[in-house]
C-alpha cells in the first residue's frame, strides 16, 4: 500500500513492501557473490593443475621428500630427521633439542596412525625462483582432536631438495579461504 502525504509531499510505503524489497536485493547479491566465487575456484583449480604439469618431475622428488619427513617427525627419529633438513634446519634443531639428537622416541607410530593422516600439496604457490614446495599434514592427536604440521620443502644451492625446518609454521600464503586447495596425496580414510 502507498500513502501520498500532500502536506509533507513524500510517499510512505508500507512495511512490507520494503521488507520484500531489501529481501530481493538481498537474494540478488548472494547469488552473484555465489557466482564469482565458482569462477575463482575454477581459475584456482585450472593454476594448480596447471603446475601440477609443468612442474611434474620436482613434485615427484618433493612428495617423497615431504612423506618420509613426516614419518621420522611423527615419530620423532631425530637422526633420520637431521638427515632430511636443511643446513639451518640443523642448527635451529640442535640449538633447541640438542638433548633429542640420538633418539627415536616413538618407533612405529607412524604405522599406528593405520593410514589416519592426511598429506596435502600447495602447488599453486610454487614458485620457480624460491625453489621451494608447502605441504600440510593432518592427523589425530591422543585426544581425537586434528593437528595440522607445515613441510616446506626447498632445494639447495647443490640442488638438493631439504625440508627448510623442523617446526613448520603456515606460510603467510595460506590463509583460512586457500587452506583447501592444493592436491591431497593422502587421504584420511573415510568411515
Amino acid at each position: 500500500m502507498i500513502i501520498y502525504n500532500s502536506t509533507k509531499g513524500s510517499v510512505i510505503l508500507n512495511k512490507k513492501r520494503i521488507l520484500s524489497l531489501a529481501a530481493v536485493l538481498g537474494m540478488t547479491f548472494l547469488i552473484s557473490g555465489c557466482n564469482s566465487d565458482g569462477k575463482e575456484s575454477e581459475t584456482v583449480e585450472k593454476e594448480e593443475n596447471a603446475n601440477a604439469e609443468k612442474y611434474e618431475e620436482v613434485f615427484k622428488e618433493t612428495d617423497e621428500i615431504a612423506h618420509d619427513f613426516m614419518v621420522v617427525k611423527i615419530e620423532q627419529n631425530y637422526p633420520k630427521i637431521l638427515k632430511c633438513l636443511s643446513a639451518e634446519g640443523i642448527e635451529e634443531l640442535r640449538e633447541k633439542k640438542e638433548y633429542l639428537l640420538e633418539s627415536h622416541e616413538y618407533p612405529n607410530l607412524f604405522e599406528e596412525l593405520d593410514g589416519k593422516y592426511e598429506l596435502q600439496r600447495y602447488e599453486t604457490f610454487y614458485d620457480e625462483e624460491k625453489r621451494d614446495v608447502i605441504y600440510r599434514y593432518s592427523r589425530y592427536n591422543d585426544n581425537d582432536e586434528i593437528i595440522n604440521d607445515w613441510i616446506i620443502v626447498e632445494e639447495n644451492e647443490n640442488e638438493e631438495w631439504k625440508v627448510k625446518s623442523f617446526y613448520g609454521q603456515r606460510p603467510d600464503v595460506i590463509n583460512d579461504g586457500n587452506i583447501e586447495i592444493g592436491t591431497i596425496l593422502h587421504e584420511f580414510p573415510s568411515e
